[in-house]
Parts: C-alpha cells; sequence; structure tokens
C-alpha cells in the first residue's frame, strides 16, 4: 500500500468517525428531534412541580389515598357537580380505555375525576356504575388554579386531560377531544422509560 493509499484510508477513517458526530452537533443546536419522539399532548416546559399535595377530598371528605403520590396521574377536573357533558364522558371514557389498553403497567397509572364540589346523589351513583376505576375528588381553589394556570395559554374548565408524574409534576396536557391512541403512546413510553410509578 503506497502513501497515497494509506492516506485515503485515514481519511476514510476519519470522515466516518467525525461526520456523525458533528452532524449530531448540528441538529442537537438546532433543537432537531426525532418524529418518532414527538409527544401527542402539549409539554409544560420545564415541567413544573404542583403543590397540589393533593389537597383534595374523596366522595365521603377523606383525603385521597396516600398511593397517588406514587403513581402517573391523568386528571379531568369538570366544570360541574351534578351533570356530566359530553366533554366529560368523552374524558372519562378515554381515561378508562387508555388505562386498560396498559396491561400490566395499568397499575401505575391512576385516573383523577376532580369536580369543584361533592357530586350530587344522581351524580354519584352515575360515577359508581360507569366508572368505579376512576377516583373522584374535590379539588380546593389553589389545586384547581395550579393546573388550569400552568400552561401559557390557560386552560379552561372541562377542555383538557392533565398528566402528572409520580413527584406531582405537571407535564402534559391533552384536548378532551384528543386522539386517545397518542395519549396511550405517550404513556408507553413515559411508563417503558421511567423508574418511578
Amino acid at each position: 500500500m503506497n502513501i497515497y493509499q494509506q492516506r485515503l484510508v485515514l481519511s476514510l477513517i476519519f470522515i466516518c468517525f467525525f461526520l456523525p458526530l458533528a452532524v449530531a452537533c448540528f441538529l442537537i443546536g438546532n433543537n432537531w428531534h426525532p418524529i418518532g419522539s414527538a409527544q401527542h399532548g402539549e409539554l409544560l416546559d420545564p415541567v413544573r412541580p404542583l403543590d397540589l399535595n393533593f389537597n383534595i377530598l374523596d366522595i365521603n371528605r377523606s383525603p385521597i389515598p396516600e398511593k397517588y403520590r406514587k403513581h402517573w396521574i391523568l386528571a379531568y377536573i369538570s366544570s360541574s357537580s351534578d351533570t356530566c357533558d359530553v366533554r366529560c364522558r368523552t374524558s372519562l371514557y378515554y381515561m378508562s380505555q387508555v388505562r386498560l389498553a396498559l396491561g400490566k403497567d395499568m397499575d401505575r397509572v391512576e385516573a383523577l375525576f376532580l369536580l369543584e364540589s361533592l357530586p350530587d346523589s344522581g351524580m354519584h351513583q352515575w360515577l359508581v356504575a360507569e366508572h368505579p376505576r376512576i377516583t373522584v375528588g374535590v379539588a380546593d381553589t389553589t389545586s384547581k388554579s395550579s393546573l388550569l394556570a400552568a400552561f401559557a395559554q390557560p386552560g379552561q374548565t372541562g377542555d383538557w386531560l392533565y398528566l402528572l408524574d409520580p413527584l406531582s409534576n405537571l407535564l402534559m396536557r391533552y384536548p378532551v377531544n384528543t386522539e386517545p391512541n397518542g395519549l396511550l403512546k405517550d404513556l408507553q413510553h413515559l411508563l417503558k422509560w421511567s423508574k418511578i410509578g
């Protein structure tokens, strides 16, 4: 092998090593993200820890169980405590179906339906019959305001599903008419790589 061939081989090795590195640095510097990593909801950046403590009472006026500190939470805030409109019914159905679709990871996620006051007897009976696995809570003003105002464009009550991690960090929100498969994919991705919850 003559000197020119040796230089050519060294040049090729150099290019093979440094070209991908240079491309990666360029892409990262321009905030490029691979298509497969795109989330389907609205990401809160940076994530915000909420001091919910879960200051939330269940329908028997007892504190929400401690287990909620150790789970991922899908939460929906209703605009009424005596009726569940189309947005509300859609959201509760999606939360239930997404949890079931998680299979073995289902128990890592809790669905939380937050009301402004205790539901009346009719609403309570409907929830028990239709959504027995969803925890119904009463959100205090601070907790509710924290969720609604966390994003740059504040949400309206009843328009969003919220995703919180087991450390009470608010991560994402999804419009109530979101494609549930997108929500499911986001959750599957988070649960796959997360060591908490």
